[in-house]
């Protein structure tokens, strides 16, 4: 079993911070989790006062019959709202937080 580990990093001037990491979903492979990992993997929309916003995804092992709780991510809602980016871009940023926005009852990712 597998879990993927999101990490959420911000750069503000010429310093780039960790912000936070995150649970996501559960994977019988590795294969299976890397093939997720590689769409939440890339830039984000960045907030004012930010140089650059993105994702990293890492895969790692579970012991079976441990139960992942999905960690719940930074809100860039809250970030963004009121202090859209000042460009928009087509690089998929808007999607992965389309993604992550989204409600996870239909249970864990794929398997």
């Amino acid at each position: 079993m597998f879990t993927m580990i999101l990490l959420l990093y911000l750069q503000q001037h010429g310093d780039v911070m960790l912000e936070s990491t995150s649970l996501r979903g559960t994977y019988k492979t590795k294969k299976a989790c890397e093939a997720a990992a590689v769409r939440a993997r890339g830039p984000l929309p960045t907030p004012q006062g930010y140089a650059a916003a993105w994702h990293d995804a890492l895969c790692i092992p579970v012991n079976r019959g441990v139960i992942v709780n999905e960690g719940k991510p930074v809100d860039l809602g809250k970030l963004l709202q009121g202090r859209p980016p000042v460009v928009c871009e087509g690089t998929g940023a808007w999607r992965r937080v389309v993604e992550l926005c989204a409600p996870t009852a239909k249970g864990p990712g794929p398997r």
